[in-house]
Parts: C-alpha cells; structure tokens; sequence
C-alpha cells in the first residue's frame, strides 16, 4: 500500500524554485536600474555615455542578485498539487 504523501528525498530544495528566484531578481534588478536612471535625472544628468550605461546595468544586477539572496530564506516553499 502506497502511502498519500510521499516523503521528500533529501536532496530536494526546501526553498522556492530556481526559475522563481531567477524572475524575482530580473524584476528586482529591473526596478533598481530604474531607480539608478531616475537618480541619475534628478541629479542633472542629461546624456549618459556607453560605459555608464554598462555601470547602471551591472551595478542593478549585482543589487538584485543581492536582494534575492537575502530574500529567498524567507519565501515560502512553493507546493505542487499532487499528480492525477
């Protein structure tokens, strides 16, 4: 006799999926690039160059990796329903 819920192997994440955190990053990433962009109005900035644009993007990337990192001990574990 099977039992209703099988138990977890081992080697299974606890946490969210991968591709989940992988999208909240982008977002994240997305919003702090945003946020750089608008700094960079408020400041007088009117034209930006190659090279600062490539700072902005790499600067958001590395905040929003950072941000997940910090973020996804807390998200919850996201459950399948069980397969018909």
């Amino acid at each position: 006799m099977s039992r209703p819920d099988p138990t977890p192997s081992p080697d299974t994440p606890a946490g969210p999926p991968r591709w989940l955190l992988v999208m909240l990053a982008a977002g994240l990433s997305l919003l702090v690039a945003a946020l750089l962009v608008l700094l960079l109005g408020v400041v007088g900035v009117d034209r930006i160059n190659g090279v600062v644009f490539v700072v902005v993007l790499v600067v958001a990337a590395l905040v929003g990796g950072w941000l997940v990192r910090l973020l996804a001990p807390r998200l919850p574990a996201v459950r399948r329903p069980p397969r018909a």
